[in-house]
């Protein structure tokens, strides 16, 4: 198509109508999430190219330029983001994350996995692998990671990443204590087209099935589908993908594959509104338990990541969170709402997630940037105010389609089973407790969990008052 040109596409697993398929650009970097490829698939749509031929106009150049060096500044000074996100990519999250009893480890029964710290994470990952950073347009981060693998069976093959995300669905969840391993699982999804969070999940899932009887060899078409079997792992993948055997069945999801199966299995699934659960556990982290259950396309780690508050003990004075967050405390989750709106605000302004995962930009920062470059003045608090805005719509908008309290909620295992190890040790989630504070910060009816007609019109979206 020329210099220049950017090309979104999708794999045999988009073409197959799988429903965790993902739409990928770059090679390796996707819109993962939700089934974007078996969207374009349905369509017959195979990929879109695009090449762009006029610039962008700013309102004021030299305020930009101003605000997004301070933007700049702010994540320079932030330890993590500094600190571990650019040096080693979004890998820096996995031994910390284990550490706060966070990490999913064999399909949710464990919180913690400190046994595969030395394997799995961020500094096996840089010496095992051959890895190369690279950013994105004039980041200053550079979390992007290419890697080739240098040695074993897999030894030559290269691609992207992997991410956090990949390193938790098939390290610790499926205990494949092998970062080689993980890396091309990793590459193999990205050109299936899979997206790797929902993967991992589903077959952490099969591996409990197989080691709980309800999946044997006959149902998996001969495979000994165990815990930590990394051939295992690679063929039930392509399988999915090809909606061959076992793989038809659980490229409709783990909710829909657990129904069909029938008994049990729906107790080892997880999910939440039929999108399957990330790598970032809740038991330990009461506001990461909020987030999951509300979130209105499914389990949703990032909208926002609250478990940088409770279980890392961040603190942001411009959001009101001036005093430490107890992240095994069920309730008091009012101070989720403004992490949640500036969470909405970055996704629209399209900026990076992890400028602010951390806290390293400021909202007042992002308000500065937006101003200068639109022409349109934006304080921080009509910033949070568009983003809540968007979060009650979106409410709103799954309240048309059937749903309010009884979705939101979280698996079995995280409500009724106490966790075994880590921070959260006995711990499981009272989501009732937690949803109550949380709906009442967000105006929003505590019996039903649908916007009140008076935060509706505060909104300005009467209109949208059922």
């Amino acid at each position: 198509m020329g210099k220049g040109a950017q090309v979104v596409s999708i794999g045999p697993a988009g073409e197959n109508l799988v429903r965790f398929s993902c739409i990928m650009t770059h090679k390796h970097r996707s819109a993962g999430r939700g089934g974007g490829g078996a969207m374009l698939g349905s369509k017959n749509l195979k990929a879109i190219g695009v090449i762009g031929t006029q610039s962008v106009s700013l309102t004021d150049p030299d305020a930009l330029k101003s605000a997004s060096a301070k933007a700049m500044d702010e994540i320079k000074a932030e330890p993590f983001t500094s600190g571990l996100l650019s040096p080693y990519g979004t890998p820096g999250f996995y031994n910390s994350i284990s550490s706060t009893g966070t990490l999913p480890t064999k399909n949710w029964q464990r919180t913690s996995y400190p046994e595969s710290h030395d394997v799995l994470g961020h500094e096996a990952y840089h010496n095992t692998l051959e890895v190369k950073s690279y950013s994105c347009a004039q980041c200053p981060i550079s979390c992007g990671r290419k890697s080739t693998i240098k040695d074993g069976p897999y030894a030559g093959e290269s691609g992207g990443g992997p991410e956090y995300e990949t390193l938790g669905a098939f390290g610790s969840k499926c205990l494949i204590n092998d970062v080689s391993a993980v890396a091309k699982i990793g590459y193999d999804c990205n050109e299936l087209g899979l997206d790797t969070i929902s993967a991992g999940q589903i077959v952490a899932t099969a591996m409990e099935w197989f080691d709980q009887g309800i999946l044997d060899r006959e149902k998996t078409d001969g495979i000994e589908l165990s815990w930590g079997n990394v051939e295992a792992t690679l063929e039930i993948l392509r399988k999915m993908a090809y909606r061959e055997g076992i793989g038809d069945l659980l490229a409709e999801g783990s909710k829909r594959a657990a129904a069909k199966m029938g008994g049990n299995a729906v107790d080892y699934t997880f999910e939440v509104k039929g999108l399957e659960m990330a790598s970032c556990g809740v038991r330990a982290s009461k506001g990461e338990a909020v987030v999951h259950a509300v979130s209105p396309r499914g389990a949703d780690h990032l909208r926002p990541y609250a478990s940088v508050i409770d279980a890392f003990g961040y603190l942001e004075e411009e959001l009101g969170i001036t005093e430490k967050q107890d992240p095994l405390l069920d309730g008091n989750k009012g101070w989720v709402k403004p992490v949640q709106e500036l969470s909405m605000a970055t996704n629209l302004i399209g900026a990076c997630l992890f400028a602010s995962i951390c806290l390293a930009v400021k909202g007042s920062t992002w308000a500065g940037v937006y101003s200068a470059a639109t022409g349109q003045s934006c304080s921080l608090e009509g910033l949070l105010l568009s983003a809540e805005r968007v979060i009650n719509m979106e409410r709103m908008i799954n309240f048309r389609f059937g749903f309010d309290r009884k979705d939101d909620t979280l698996p079995k295992r995280l409500l009724k089973e106490p966790a075994p190890d880590g921070p959260g040790e006995g711990e499981v989630v009272d989501l009732d407790t937690a949803l109550d504070s949380y709906y009442e910060a967000m105006g929003w009816d505590t019996a039903t969990g649908i916007p009140k007609p008076e935060k509706l019109q505060e909104l300005g979206l009467s209109w949208m008052q059922a």
